[in-house]
């Protein structure tokens, strides 16, 4: 382990001891789901990032998992301690469906890959439906975490010791992407992800490194599985679906599908947008897509990728201060013209400050006046990318 990364896993420990002793609830809960859908990016970023495998149907191994494991606390309650060892169940699941649907789908690659993982995450959620009496219909699978004995004596029963054993596990998760990143199969998975047909003429069978990795990737989204099942308690059909898949997707892109720390920035982005941004406005989906699009239109290597340029070019011109103070500029005419639009058509008053005051014509005259500079703030960035080309 490198330097850097002692001092990360460091600071990554000394966070989560701080939330967990000091947070209040809503902190311990936001944390714990951040590092559940860290350890699910993690795993999305192995299939994605390094392999080049884009799949939409990444859901169904962490939301089998899920399910499994509801079952197994029902089933182990009262009886074996062995709380701290159920990501395991996770894991098992996701390594059956790695070899069981895997194989079939790595045998392609590309597009074809692509369709082929989007259809078979809507079979299976539209199964999930089919059998009411495992999959508990639309109502989903309750749980208690309470009934599983802990093997080291800790109630769980408190959020802040379920968050430790996320993070702990989330740790797992990372240290095994890590390692996996620095053997020859991790080398091979590069290799499949750059030039398929080289790898080819080196020797490899490049389906059968793709299934490798979708094993791999399958085996830790299951793991994931778990630990969202045990933190929330409920695993309902949406935890195969369709909108799972994007979710991981989109936080891995965001945050940056060539760094493992790219997933936690995208966890972190997508939790706080979901859980703070939805409670302050009903246009937050509008601005999560519209930070989607940018990052891939301009930074593909994602929010972690654009903070290393910054932090290289640090010492030279004013090029970052003015870069940072044009996207301030321009994200809040975007959310002046956003929150306008919103309650001139659903009439519901905006929580900017001031805004509920405003008379109609004011708020159209904002409305023409933010959307005109957006319009041509978004004309001038067109121009300029294409006249880079």
């Amino acid at each position: 382990m490198t330097h850097a990364s002692r001092l990360g896993v460091a600071a990554f420990l000394a966070v989560t001891l701080s939330v967990a002793m000091l947070g209040g609830s809503f902190v311990v809960q936001l944390t714990t789901q951040v590092m559940v859908l860290w350890s699910f990016g993690l795993s999305y970023q192995l299939l994605f990032g390094r392999t080049g495998m884009l799949s939409f149907g990444h859901a169904v191994n962490f939301g089998l998992a899920a399910f499994i494991t509801a079952h197994a606390v029902r089933w182990l309650a009262g009886g074996w301690p062995v709380y701290e060892l159920l990501p395991l169940v996770g894991a098992s699941v996701g390594l059956v469906c790695g070899l069981v649907l895997g194989y079939p789908v790595t045998r392609r690659s590309g597009v074809a890959f692509a369709m082929v993982t989007l259809g078979l995450g809507e079979l299976v959620a539209a199964c999930f439906l089919m059998f009411p009496g495992f999959f508990g219909g639309e109502a989903g699978v309750t749980l208690r975490r309470t009934e599983v004995a802990s093997l080291l004596g800790i109630d769980y029963g408190r959020a802040d010791a379920q968050l430790l054993l996320t993070a702990a596990w989330s740790l797992a998760v990372l240290a095994a992407v890590h390692w996996i990143a620095r053997t020859p199969f991790g080398m091979a998975t590069l290799a499949v992800r750059e030039n398929p047909q080289r790898a080819e003429f080196s020797g490899f069978c490049t389906a059968n490194v793709r299934w490798a990795s979708y094993l791999v990737a399958s085996t830790l989204a299951g793991v994931a599985g778990t630990l969202s099942a045990l933190a929330y308690e409920i695993v309902t059909v949406d935890a195969v679906s369709l909108h799972t898949s994007a979710n991981v997707l989109l936080l891995t892109v965001i945050g940056g599908v060539g760094s493992t720390l790219g997933p936690l920035v995208g966890a972190t982005f997508l939790t706080v947008m979901q859980s703070v941004v939805s409670e302050w406005t009903r246009a937050w989906l509008f601005y999560y897509g519209f930070v989607f699009v940018t990052v891939v239109w301009l930074a593909p290597e994602g929010i972690v990728g654009l903070a290393k340029v910054a932090w290289m070019r640090r010492a030279s011109d004013g090029a970052t201060a003015r870069t940072a103070a044009l996207v301030l500029g321009f994200s809040s005419l975007l959310v002046i013209f956003t929150e306008t639009a919103y309650q001139l058509a659903l009439g519901e008053p905006t929580k900017l400050p001031g805004w509920q005051h405003l008379g109609p014509t004011a708020l159209q005259t904002m409305l023409l006046g933010s959307g005109l500079a957006v319009t041509l703030w978004l004309a001038r960035a067109l121009h300029r990318a294409g006249g880079m080309r």
